[in-house]
């Protein structure tokens, strides 16, 4: 009897043990694994000075992981032991590791660890290529920065997510004329821009809007150099978007002179329709000209005259003083001519000695035309003097006008042609105005 009621005392006896030692390993559990341990501390534990020791190393090396995890390893670990040991070691080499790290990020890649095992090897390969990375980098570096002396293009670049200053190559400035220290931003751009250029604003708008805008483009434009003048340039440009979200990063582009390029375009179209001797515009200017003025008088009902001028014995003049002088005349002829009309009408030079003009006037202008056609006959009669020597010429006219005496050029034209030579075969120097029949009306010019 009495040994059944030994054997259930220690039977109890060890059962409270397990209860302990279940709620020992549960706090031990939630110290080292639980994101919040829990609060209750088994009463146990304050009776076991091996288990409070082990509760307070689990305590601080929750502290000191919590810190390491921020970068700071400057936990004091008061605790004695194996485990305490193990977390010192642990805080030495991660400081440690941390110090090398900030080496490496500052460019010192001769770091390498050797302390640490398998880690050690994986650690010094990283470092090993991320030096031969930064190598290429810096070579290819090298190579942009070559190419930036060397071009004579400016680049700039805008960072739409931080929306800070664009850069801006040092040839750009100079592109530009602008000083180093003034960098304007995105919204003074359009200040640059020529008053004039709605393309270029429209495509500034819809990048600054992001209403659409183009993956890439290219354009030529105008902008303000610090001169105060406004010179030609050429800009390619493209967006460069995040791989993952597909939403804009950077905008980059490259801005190039093309001033001397546009002076010869525009050098080459203005020599394309106008005269080099004279300036004048050609019969290409000239009829296209005219069939703009047609279309223009026809919706205003108004009338437009064609005027064929011939030099009268001009074949005289480059048989006697030599085709240098004759070129000289027909300069001063195609001067006199274009000082006699108004800002609407125009003078043109056909080849040789024969000119034409298109006048413009109103239903009831005629006499206005009558006074310019007799202004162009009075200039060419004054002399004109080459190497001192006074040369005397007379020019013949003939004159169509639209609508009464033809409605498309070519008639126009022939029927002013044909009163041109009545005026020759009227003995020269006088304005023939075409009608039907021939029956011309002639206009002599003795005085203004």
């Amino acid at each position: 009897m009495d040994n059944n009621v030994d054997t259930s005392s220690e039977l109890l006896v060890n059962t409270d043990r397990v209860v302990d030692l279940d709620r020992l390993l549960h706090y031990f559990h939630s110290l080292i694994f639980a994101a919040k341990p829990t609060e209750e501390v088994p009463e146990c534990i304050s009776d076991n000075r091996k288990a409070e020791e082990i509760a307070i190393t689990l305590m601080e090396t929750r502290r000191a992981l919590s810190m390491a995890m921020r970068g700071d390893f400057s936990y004091k670990v008061a605790s004695k032991g194996f485990l305490a040991g193990s977390l010192k070691g642990l805080q030495a080499n991660l400081n440690h590791l941390s110090w090398m790290a900030q080496r490496i990020s500052e460019g010192d890649l001769q770091q390498r660890v050797a302390f640490l095992g398998d880690f050690s090897d994986v650690f010094n390969s990283m470092v090993e290529q991320l030096a031969v990375t930064l190598g290429k980098l810096r070579e290819e570096e090298k190579r942009w920065q070559l190419v930036m002396l060397c071009t004579r293009d400016g680049v700039w670049e805008v960072n739409l997510n931080l929306k800070t200053t664009p850069y801006y190559s040092p040839h750009l400035f100079g592109l530009l004329g602008l000083s180093p220290d003034y960098t304007p931003s995105v919204t003074d751009w359009p200040r640059l821009f020529h008053p004039d250029d709605h393309e270029l604003m429209a495509l500034y708008k819809r990048f600054v809007y992001w209403n659409d805008p183009p993956q890439a483009f290219e354009i030529d434009h105008k902008l303000l150099c610090a001169d105060g003048t406004y010179r030609w340039f050429f800009t390619r440009g493209m967006v460069l978007y995040d791989p993952e979200n597909k939403k804009p990063l950077r905008i980059i582009g490259v801005l190039a002179d093309i001033q001397d390029r546009k002076e010869r375009e525009e050098l080459y179209s203005y020599r394309s329709t106008h005269d080099v001797l004279t300036d004048l515009a050609n019969r290409l200017l000239f009829d296209e000209h005219l069939k703009n003025g047609i279309a223009l008088a026809k919706r205003a009902r108004s009338h437009v005259a064609v005027v064929m001028v011939d030099l009268d014995k001009f074949k005289y003049i480059n048989d006697t003083y030599g085709h240098h002088v004759g070129d000289i005349v027909l300069i001063e002829v195609a001067s006199r001519l274009q000082k006699s009309l108004r800002q609407s009408d125009m003078a043109s030079r056909f080849g040789g000695d024969e000119f034409a003009m298109i006048l413009a006037f109103g239903e009831n202008e005629l006499q206005a035309i009558t006074k310019v056609l007799k202004r162009a006959m009075l200039a060419l009669k004054k002399p004109i003097l080459v190497d001192e020597t006074k040369i005397f010429i007379t020019a013949s006219f003939g004159v169509s006008v639209y609508p009464e005496d033809g409605e498309i050029p070519r008639m126009l034209m022939t029927r002013a042609d044909e009163a041109m030579y009545h005026a020759k075969a009227l003995g020269r120097n006088v304005c023939v105005f075409w009608k039907c029949n021939n029956n011309y009306t002639v206009m002599r010019c003795e005085k203004e």
